[in-house]
């Protein structure tokens, strides 16, 4: 082993003890400027690739650099360089790209992909500004990771068209690499029309292209557009792999196109591409954010090597279906066949635990995880998201507020979102406040926190804050969402809003919700008035609540589609009181079973009980 005494290079102030002699190196002990001259770049290399893994020795041999003179080498120090940003310390990658001498473009691009892969892309684009200045040209390699930090910053739609026209300016628009992340970039930041004019004047749109266009959309809430790259994809004659039909089955789920969902997987077997793991796994993942809990059961049974991601599929499909026995029994056999589970298989039975109100069962998995030994499952902030749902819905909001002042990392808008959500229900008016307080300083654009602090208040018939809520967002420029309801038939999508009487079939529609609504009131039905928070009448908010969009999209669905086939309707958010208790006498009346799902959870309404059991 060699053994430098402390060494303090002058211009570097960094401090190194010790740097392990490795056996490819044949060092003796003599004075130490008799071994460094044996110190040449070559013998470098293999040293660096041995101790890529270990930032200590990666720091020690940073020091042999220094003092052997070959840290004026860029090409070690980028080597270097690379291995930290692998390992996530872009603090001490940082500090070495700052003493190299005249960095070439390519280690300017190491850096600024070093912060997009760490979830830095402030730094990114801070880095690519600084290059900029300097008059350092940018080449094929530094766009790419540019686009990817103007993606992830869509608040600053600006640099995202300068970064465009910068690529233009130096003749890289026809790079495909360029071209995908420019349109993916596009896609990301809501300019799909954009991003479709540069994937159609590429020069040649392959498989890659086109799975990352098809992802994109799927990724980013354009889930038809996604389906129809996918046609269009196979009437060009381009086969698929297992990414386009991921992508597409995830759409299926994203929609609730079950039997579109099927189709595509005909077509995996017909590419021979049914038997891939990551295939099957997506095929459980659709069924059950279709609601087909039965069928998703059926074929979890089927596959023959499930791995983790497949029992972590189906107990967060059993949670967010309301089969929380079944979620939390099937992580029970998972453990007992000797699968290791990760933090996706514990955020499921946490899950299963809150819509449950499974306080008890909930801590125990809690604290299992805290306490283990494998970093892999400890506790993440969408896990203590989770109990703060659990405890605060069971109407414990002390104890929730009391979990996150105890939390060990700094809880997130989702946490205090989680708290929020709470004490909405629990009409808590004084923590929920406090919460408002730390989600506006959190998250002061995100229109749902927003939303739910003028729900808070207008449950509790404080108009005045309400409207300081609505003029907040005003001035902001924040938008609330508009709320709707979505059907499928016969391939199509049909959409509907709050009084919307723009449907070709809205006439009768309405009679059959007229109809429906009489035969309830007979069976003792009466308008939840207190889901309407506008300051309004009984009488107007008896009218806002009889044209709400899961209503008319009920009523459209029971007109059209067969009495032989479950009614599913999709809501962008939350289902309100009253249409809840609609939809349970609506499956009492009718004799069908409505599967409803919001932005939280499945409601299956069967002979006018939901599995949700109220709780919710």
């Amino acid at each position: 082993m060699l053994i430098l005494a402390k060494i303090i290079p002058t211009k570097f102030f960094f401090t190194f003890r010790l740097v392990q002699f490795l056996p490819n190196l044949k060092f003796s002990s003599l004075a130490l400027t008799n071994q460094l001259k044996f110190l040449t770049k070559g013998a470098f290399t293999p040293l660096l690739q041995s101790c890529s893994s270990n930032p200590s020795q990666l720091k020690q041999i940073h020091a042999l650099l220094l003092t052997s003179g070959l840290s004026i080498k860029n090409s070690l120090l980028t080597h270097l360089l690379a291995s930290f940003i692998a390992l996530g310390d872009m603090s001490y990658a940082r500090q070495l790209f700052d003493e190299m001498h005249k960095p070439r473009a390519f280690l300017w691009s190491t850096l600024i992909r070093g912060y997009v892969q760490n979830g830095q892309p402030n730094e990114a684009a801070s880095i690519y500004k600084r290059m900029h200045l300097l008059g350092v040209r940018p080449d094929s390699y530094t766009f790419p990771f540019v686009i990817k930090a103007c993606a992830e910053l869509p608040e600053f739609k600006a640099a995202a068209s300068t970064t465009h026209a910068q690529v233009v300016k130096y003749g890289m628009e026809f790079i495909a690499v360029i071209r995908t992340e420019l349109m993916i970039m596009y896609v990301i930041l809501g300019e799909v029309g954009l991003a479709d004019f540069l994937f159609k004047t590429m020069v040649e749109r392959d498989l890659v292209a086109w799975n990352a266009f098809i992802a994109a959309c799927a990724q980013n809430g354009y889930g038809t557009k996604a389906l129809a790259l996918f046609r269009e994809m196979g009437s060009t004659g381009t086969r698929p792999d297992a990414v386009t039909l991921v992508s597409a089955l995830s759409v299926c789920g994203q929609l609730g196109y079950s039997d579109t969902g099927e189709e595509i997987y005909r077509i995996a077997r017909e590419e021979g591409i049914d038997c891939n793991i990551i295939v099957e796994n997506a095929r459980l993942d659709m069924h059950m954010k279709c609601g087909n809990i039965d069928f998703a059961t059926k074929l979890f049974e089927k596959i023959p090597r499930r791995n983790v991601i497949s029992w972590s599929t189906m107990i967060l499909g059993y949670a967010i279906n309301g089969e929380s026995a079944k979620a939390l029994s099937l992580f029970s056999r998972m453990q007992r066949e000797g699968l290791r589970p990760n933090y996706v298989t514990y955020l499921g039975v946490l899950t299963a635990c809150s819509h449950a109100g499974l306080v008890s069962q909930g801590w125990r998995y809690f604290n299992r995880m805290s306490r283990s030994d494998d970093e892999s499952i400890k506790p993440r902030k969408e896990h203590y998201a989770c109990m703060v749902d659990l405890l605060g819905r069971s109407g414990r909001l002390e104890d929730a507020y009391n979990f996150i002042r105890s939390m060990p990392i700094e809880p997130d808008s989702g946490v205090w979102g989680a708290l929020l959500s709470a004490c909405v229900i629990h009409q808590n008016v004084e923590l929920g406040q406090h919460a408002a307080d730390r989600l506006y300083e959190l998250a002061p654009d995100i229109a749902s926190y927003q939303v739910l602090m003028s729900n808070m208040y207008a449950s509790a018939g404080r108009w005045d804050f309400v409207t300081k809520v609505r003029q907040r967002m005003r001035n902001k420029g924040v938008r609330k969402i508009a709320a709707y309801s979505s059907v499928e038939f016969n391939g199509d999508l049909h959409v509907f809003y709050k009084g919307d009487s723009s449907h070709p079939q809205s006439k009768i529609i309405y009679e059959k919700l007229d109809c429906l609504i009489k035969q309830m009131k007979s069976m003792g039905y009466s308008s939840k008035t207190n889901s309407v928070l506008h300051d309004v009448e009984l009488e107007e908010k008896e009218l806002i609540l009889r044209t709400h969009s899961e209503k008319l999209a009920i009523a459209f669905a029971l007109i059209n589609v067969g009495p032989e086939r479950p009614i599913r309707v999709i809501k962008n958010l939350r289902i309100c009181n009253d249409c809840h208790t609609f939809s349970k006498f609506v499956s009492q009346i009718s004799l069908r079973e409505i599967i409803m799902r919001d932005k939280i959870r499945f409601h299956h309404f069967r002979n006018g009980v939901c599995s949700c059991k109220d709780f919710w």
